[in-house]
């Protein structure tokens, strides 16, 4: 809504300078510019001098007991967080509980000692396992195989 007042205050002003608006002929805007100034700069200076010495004040005790209230409303929000947080690690414990009892079974059944295989092959390695150069990404993040500067 300022935005539209704005917009047609400019328009009153640019037509009445164009004298397209013959009734604001008399009418000197800078002149109303410093009293519409004037004016706007006293009903500030107004209202702050009345909300620092005229506004009713509120006592100690008010401002005491609705800090204590805000206080209140906090913890108990923070004790219902609490219970919520309780209730959710209870849940994945349980849920971690059930998934964990076969794979104990299956690291027993791992731990039972077999045979060892035997291998006739000797063992080798490339040259791609030795180094540890970090994989190389494009700008997307997706590996580019790694060019050399012959």
């Amino acid at each position: 809504m300022r935005v539209v007042v704005i917009f047609a205050v400019m328009v009153v002003m640019l037509m009445s300078y164009a004298d397209k608006l013959h009734w604001l002929a008399d009418i000197e805007f800078t002149s109303l510019f410093g009293y519409i100034i004037v004016a706007f700069f006293f009903t500030v200076l107004g209202y702050r001098v009345w909300d620092e010495y005229g506004r009713p004040k509120k006592s100690l005790a008010e401002v005491e007991e609705k800090r204590a209230q805000r206080e209140k409303q906090f913890d108990e929000l923070d004790a219902l967080e609490a219970e919520r947080a309780a209730l959710k690690i209870e849940e994945v414990l349980s849920v971690e509980e059930d998934e964990s009892k076969p794979l104990l079974s299956k690291q027993v059944e791992a731990e039972i000692p077999t045979e060892p295989e035997t291998t006739t092959e000797p063992e080798t390695t490339t040259e791609s396992e030795t180094t540890t150069e970090p994989e190389q990404l494009d700008l997307l993040g997706f590996s580019t195989p790694k060019t050399t500067d012959e």
